[in-house]
């Protein structure tokens, strides 16, 4: 579970940097209509605290089984 989480950590950051880059040289548009409305800054900066709160929560419980809240956090980041 634990390298599963670092993956997302990873994929998650770096979404957040190709998102950021192509949104702001209006490459591409954000599909999420809740982020949408956001400046790129921002949903950066969502991506990011998502994944550092993720690697965080990982480090101080890697030895504990993570349970179903940590699961939905899992998918609320990956959604994001």
């Amino acid at each position: 579970m634990i390298s599963s989480a670092w993956l997302l950590v990873l994929l998650n950051s770096l979404d957040g940097i190709v998102t950021y880059i192509g949104i702001s040289l209006s490459i591409i548009t954000e599909a999420n209509p809740i982020l949408a409305e956001l400046n790129p800054f921002y949903i950066l900066m969502i991506k990011l605290y998502l994944s550092t709160f993720l690697a965080v929560h990982s480090l101080q419980h890697r030895m504990l089984l993570f349970g179903r809240g940590f699961k939905y956090l899992l998918s609320f980041a990956n959604v994001c």
